[in-house]
């Protein structure tokens, strides 16, 4: 939850109530709950959809990441400052971005500086979020990429300018603020993704406080919480179970299942919250997955949407359409979409 605290810190920076934010969000009951647990995507792009819809500051997502302090991020924070160089700052944030939230985001550095050591020219990170709404995506992935930016400054001791930053939002009347906050050379908009390019003499910085044998110990640990969390529990295959009975019941909802569960509505929230989701995101989840298999059997639409807890077939074609737009088609073969 060290992501989620850290946005709301962020977000209240920027002029907005993180009490009133996080109970509008439905999310107080997540932020007292284990601070190494990944945040579910969901949790996020509610909150950054609520303040945006207070505030059309274009340099929003640059000013919530300037509360960012060093040990926030926790694990993630020390990860990256025990490599050697900078260039690995950025292929550790890859490598490790699961230890932070559940999202399918794109994270890189391309370029020869994805050698450390070879003479190389400049390398482009590219932190893109992907939750599907793209007001929330170009907003949450200028807060990232800004993040990573002056964690990079931190760990490094420098003055780090990158060359370019490309932003996927739409030209403001006035951008001289945010290209004054990235530090950029050149600042475009409307890209595909959001980047940012930093000289090779940059990419190659060493980090002067790096501790090699701290690092390794960090990357292994990480290593092992990330498979952690990729096994499933006996718990949760029991919780969708009881969730998948309730859909076909017509009777689903947070109380009735945590009864089922001998567990208290808050009890069930903050399970959910260590696994790493919400009660939302898993409904979702629960229904995507019985749609692929009942459709794959040859249920028809108005079957699947009666076993699901859909109110009609219409709802369940929003719903197809939306996991396809999310990158999880769901088709039923040889029928009509």
């Amino acid at each position: 939850m060290s992501a989620l605290r850290l946005l709301v810190a962020g977000l209240e920076g920027t002029g907005g109530d993180g009490a009133v934010l996080t109970r509008r969000a439905g999310l107080t009951g997540l932020m007292s709950a284990d601070m190494d647990a990944r945040v579910p995507t969901d949790c996020l792009s509610r909150l950054w959809r609520l303040r945006l819809g207070a505030s059309d500051d274009p340099c929003l997502g640059v000013k919530a990441a300037g509360h960012w302090r060093f040990g926030r991020l926790r694990l993630m924070d020390y990860l990256v400052a025990n490599v050697p160089t900078l260039a690995e700052v950025f292929t550790v944030t890859e490598r490790y971005s699961a230890l932070l939230n559940t999202a399918p985001n794109k994270i890189g550095l391309a370029g020869d500086a994805r050698n450390p050591g070879s003479p190389g020219g400049p390398g482009t990170v590219t932190y893109q979020i992907r939750s599907g709404d793209p007001e929330v995506d170009a907003m949450a992935s200028q807060y990232a990429l800004a993040t990573v930016l002056f964690r990079a400054r931190y760990v490094t001791g420098r003055e780090i300018r990158p060359l370019h930053v490309g932003l996927t939002s739409c030209a403001p009347a006035h951008h001289r603020e945010l290209s004054v906050r990235f530090g950029a050379r050149r600042l475009d908009f409307d890209a595909d993704a959001t980047t940012m390019t930093l000289a090779a003499d940059d990419l190659s910085l060493p980090l002067p406080d790096a501790d090699a044998r701290l690092g390794a110990v960090l990357r292994q640990h990480a290593a092992d919480v990330i498979a952690a969390q990729a096994v499933p529990s006996p718990w949760a295959d029991r919780l969708r179970q009881v969730i998948t009975a309730q859909l076909a019941d017509g009777g689903l909802s947070l109380p009735v299942v945590a009864r089922a569960l001998a567990l208290s509505p808050r009890s069930l929230q903050r399970r959910l919250a260590e696994e790493g989701t919400t009660w939302r995101d898993l409904v979702d989840t629960v229904r995507r997955d019985r749609a692929t298999a009942l459709l794959a059997r040859g249920a028809s639409r108005k079957e699947v949407a009666a076993r699901l807890g859909f109110g009609d077939t219409r709802a369940l074609r929003g719903a197809l359409r939306r996991w396809h737009t999310n990158g999880t088609p769901v088709r039923s073969p040889g029928r009509p979409r």
